[in-house]
């Protein structure tokens, strides 16, 4: 067909030649792209997103005068501070996971008081609780994990702080990429950025160049659009991971222009209701009532 075209229009060998050329690579171009991410998609892997939270018991209450005052209970048991630790997993992968541990590590003067799951796992995870080194070990094992499963896990301790604690992931198989939720995606949405920007340039300038260079009009313009076509079948490919990288830079200014702001309330011989049967935090704050 191309070199029909080119014939019919009455051009020299090696302008036909060139116009064959120009559209075979346009076409191989496309096809290239298509059969990459076909098999991008297609390709097995095996991933875990997991997501950390550490939410002190009453860090709406700032004054470390206050909070000196305060004598905290969980079921009957006095602690200096009290904090709720969650850590969540997800199967992102495309294969099944079997057999995934998780060792979490507590700081040393940390004090376990429960270890739980938030929601339940369904009994088809296998979900299982193992025997840890030591106190300041909490070691589960996953037995099966299909594709978007997930397992909450949850914590109470107790100490003057949670934090540097962590999880230690491992699995005999092995293969099994761990990392934090969401920063595949955006690793993998970046790397759209540049042939996104690369394709639109070349969607506005080789029709063009197409035009200028090229003798005959109907030859041109037939080339023309059949590289418009590629290249916005090229570009649509990135339009949504491009998006979504602007809109979390977007939202990433926007999250750094505000502040966490807490608003507290104290009266006297008040309580704060926090977790677990039985916990709860008893204040005595003194103040002159308003107007003395």
């Amino acid at each position: 067909m191309p070199m029909l075209l080119a014939a019919n229009q009455g051009l020299t060998d090696l302008e036909q030649k060139l116009i064959v050329a120009l559209i075979s690579a346009i076409i191989g171009a496309g096809a290239t792209l298509l059969v990459h991410v076909l098999k991008a998609r297609a390709e097995p892997r095996k991933r875990i997103s997991w997501d950390a939270t550490t939410d002190p018991a009453f860090s709406a209450i700032a004054d470390p005068a206050i909070q000196q005052k305060l004598n905290i209970t969980y079921d009957s048991v006095d602690v200096k501070n009290i904090f709720s630790l969650k850590y969540d997993v997800t199967n992102t992968g495309n294969r099944v996971i079997k057999d995934q541990r998780f060792r979490f590590r507590f700081p040393n003067g940390t004090r376990i008081l429960e270890t739980y799951m938030s929601p339940a796992p369904e009994p088809e995870f296998k979900v299982e609780l193992e025997p840890s080194p030591d106190s300041q070990h909490v070691t589960y094992k996953i037995g099966h994990l299909e594709r978007d499963q997930e397992v909450h896990f949850r914590f109470v301790v107790a100490g003057e702080s949670a934090d540097p604690w962590d999880a230690v992931p491992s699995n005999e198989e092995g293969d099994v990429v761990i990392e934090k939720k969401g920063s595949a995606q955006k690793k993998e949405d970046r790397a759209h950025i540049a042939p996104f920007l690369v394709s639109m340039f070349l969607f506005l300038t080789v029709p063009i160049t197409l035009g200028t260079v090229l003798i005959d009009e109907a030859v041109s313009d037939a080339l023309s659009t059949i590289a418009r076509i590629t290249l916005l079948v090229y570009a649509l490919f990135h339009v949504a991971p491009v998006a979504r990288t602007i809109r979390d830079t977007v939202g990433k200014v926007g999250s750094n222009r505000t502040a966490d702001t807490y608003n507290a309330s104290a009266v006297e011989g008040g309580s704060i209701v926090v977790v677990g049967s039985g916990g709860n935090i008893n204040g005595r704050v003194m103040f002159a009532p308003p107007g003395d």
